[in-house]
């Protein structure tokens, strides 16, 4: 996909069940669902082109879906009071900080639905995938999973249906080589067709194994998940396993929005989203980069439309090779707008932009940069071969490319890097308030309904 002069993205084919489904989404939000009540007064008429009318629409905030209820968000015809009583629905609070929670309607059969369909756009997890088969999940329990303090939960406590829950730690600083030694006797005792992990989690696992000369088993698939997949994560992972590595993207509140295709670009999940792109301006990475907003469409418990999931994509230049061409297509998920920085003019820096330069440093197993001020930039590196000057310099060289000679950096020696209160490592982050929005290309800015939900007690 590429901007067109304009900047809007080009997403494929707008006709039959896909035009339907936008459509559709669009009129039962503004016609009745109450949280959308205020959003009236921007539609452009049902008589309008679809895009048009998604284009003059606000974007629905995080901090929108805590002004209301969650019953809000229903569309008619259901009680929030009875799906939760009948167990149909749960509600369900997503991690972060106090400002990104989110209570969210939970509905497993629409989650299952999405998640199959996005399957679809991966020839290997096509090829595996029957939404039965046995999975391993290495995540953070305080985002999925059992939690215990000691870490010392028995596997058949961390089984569920299919899904066996590997680590039951929340501070993965606390694993020990024989705690490493279970999840890989867990793995050879469960033979998961799919291994579903947090990046990060799994290159530490990949790092004990490489350190110690043991073996993994070997899964069919392996999907990372939950936060951003560095590229020296995945270059542990490929060292380790045999299997095809999928990204897959999306969120607590949209269900699967994005997959990594086997040529390793992102393909849209038609069935069960859209995807607006608002690009940047042309001097701050436009108009290919871009954030994305979210529509759902057919889950009978959640209207979300143009949901800023808080994350930026970059539009692929062109078809994919995979032959996939039904919505929007990715090159890149650049990473979340809390992790974006800036160079010392005011230029906005995405976590991939950085991520792709550190992972030159065959050296480097794990980093962290923060940016202390509108100049100085702090980078700790945690090197398992041993730390030495040689690499601290290229890192800085790395990094000056980025952010430009005015930039002041500083490379450090860390042991060990710790996640932040989610259970997520944040990677790459500003120290200071960034406005995401300030880079936004004006003409695609969405407007603002004000806080009349909130007057309306919604």
């Amino acid at each position: 996909m590429t901007g067109n002069k304009n900047g809007a993205a080009r997403t494929g084919d707008k006709t039959g069940k896909y035009l339907e489904n936008c459509t559709g989404a669009l009129d039962q939000a503004l016609d009745e669902v109450p949280a959308y009540r205020a959003w009236r007064q921007f539609d452009r008429g049902k008589g309008a082109p679809i895009d048009e009318r998604y284009a003059g629409l606000p974007a629905l905030t995080k901090r929108d879906m805590n002004i209301h209820t969650p019953a809000a968000f229903i569309p008619p015809g259901r009680s929030l009071a009875e799906g939760l009583k009948s167990g149909e629905i749960e509600l369900v609070e997503t991690s972060g900080t106090t400002e990104d929670k989110v209570i969210n309607v939970w509905y497993q059969s629409w989650w299952n639905a999405s998640e199959l369909a996005s399957w679809t756009l991966n020839a290997h997890a096509a090829r595996v995938t029957t939404g039965d088969q046995r999975e391993a999940i290495l995540a953070n329990p305080l985002n999925v999973g059992f939690r215990s303090e000691r870490g010392d939960l028995p596997m058949e406590k961390r089984r569920l249906e299919r899904f066996l829950f590997l680590n039951d730690l929340a501070d993965p600083m606390a694993w020990t080589d024989s705690y490493c030694d279970r999840m890989l006797r867990e793995l050879e005792l469960f033979q998961p067709v799919t291994l579903e992990a947090n990046p990060s989690l799994l290159s530490r696992l990949c790092r004990y194994i490489l350190r110690t000369g043991k073996r993994a088993y070997q899964p069919s698939l392996i999907v990372l998940t939950y936060e951003y997949p560095s590229f020296i994560h995945r270059r542990h992972m490929a060292v380790v396993f045999d299997a095809p590595i999928m990204s897959s993207y999306g969120s607590t509140e949209s269900g699967y929005v994005f997959s990594e295709c086997e040529h390793g670009r992102f393909h849209q999940n038609v069935d069960y989203c859209r995807v607006d792109f608002l690009p940047f301006r042309d001097d701050c990475g436009g108009p290919d980069l871009g954030k994305l907003l979210v529509t759902t469409f057919d889950n009978p418990w959640r209207s979300l439309i143009r949901f800023d999931v808080g994350d930026l994509g970059r539009l692929n230049p062109g078809p994919c090779r995979c032959g996939r061409t039904a919505g929007m297509t990715l090159s890149l998920i650049e990473g979340r707008t809390v992790n974006l920085t800036v160079t010392p003019e005011g230029t906005p820096v995405t976590q991939a932009r950085v991520d792709q330069g550190l992972s030159d440093v065959s050296r480097i197993d794990d980093y962290e940069l923060r940016q202390k001020d509108e100049s100085s930039y702090r980078l700790r590196i945690v090197c398992d071969t041993g730390f030495d000057p040689a690499t601290a310099a290229q890192a800085r060289d790395i990094l000056r490319e980025i952010y430009g000679p005015q930039a002041r950096i500083s490379v450090e020696e860390a042991r060990d890097l710790a996640p932040g209160p989610s259970g997520k490592f944040q990677m790459v982050q500003a120290l200071f308030p960034l406005n995401p929005a300030s880079f936004l290309d004006p003409r695609f800015q969405p407007p603002v309904p004000g806080d009349s939900a909130a007057e309306e007690g919604l």
